[in-house]
């Protein structure tokens, strides 16, 4: 695992999913923002507008509670909500720089609002899709200001050196290969913010 503050973050990135895959960045964007991006999620959750996530895509898609019960808003890169925009910029930033140092084709980037009501849980999961496999890079950014570890939620992040855990504590980014890191969601005991994201290589011809 490597860790990092904002400065120089990219090149830090780059060495930690290039070996071992996965990397940790604390202050990844600087409090007000991060605060900003927090307000606007907590509202969107109160007005009702995420919904149950699911699992699968398409004619598999499924919501399915016992394996995972968090409640998602996808968001618009072409109008997205004015709190998002600082962050929006910094990911496609660190995709041209990925793609430079590391050549992973990366051609877009999509995310989606996430929230962990009290009580919800995401199983152990391989972000890749079994008949796709566009979703290069997985990122998570927190937003939960004051994290404990009583409070749940924890990220765990199954390596060759054992399973890392990873508090969702606001300001930190979490990056790892899609393919290659199964994880989970622990319990949440209070309300869990974050954007969840994914870098994309280009869609495969017909």
């Amino acid at each position: 695992m490597s860790a990092c503050p904002s400065a120089g973050f990219e090149q830090l990135i780059c060495d930690g999913l290039s070996e071992p895959g996965w990397v940790v960045v604390p202050d990844f964007l600087d409090r007000g923002t991060t605060t900003a991006i927090e307000a606007m999620l907590r509202t969107r959750w109160e007005s009702g507008a995420l919904r149950p996530a699911g699992i699968g895509r398409g004619r598999t898609f499924q919501v399915r509670p016992e394996i995972r019960s968090d409640q998602v808003l996808w968001v618009d890169n072409e109008a997205p909500p004015a709190p998002l925009e600082a962050y929006l910029q910094r990911m496609e930033g660190l995709r041209r720089v990925l793609n430079e140092q590391l050549f992973l084709g990366l051609h877009e980037y999509e995310c989606h609002l996430t929230t962990y009501p009290r009580g919800s849980f995401y199983r152990r999961h391989l972000d890749q899709f079994a008949d796709q496999a566009r979703r290069q890079i997985s990122t998570i950014f927190y937003l939960n200001p004051n994290w404990r570890e009583t409070d749940g939620g924890a990220l765990r992040i199954e390596t060759d050196q054992g399973i890392h855990s990873v508090l969702p504590e606001a300001g930190t980014l979490v990056a790892f290969r899609a393919a290659d890191f199964w994880h989970e969601v622990r319990r949440a005991r209070r309300l869990r913010l974050s954007v969840t994201g994914w870098y994309l290589s280009r869609p495969l011809l017909p």
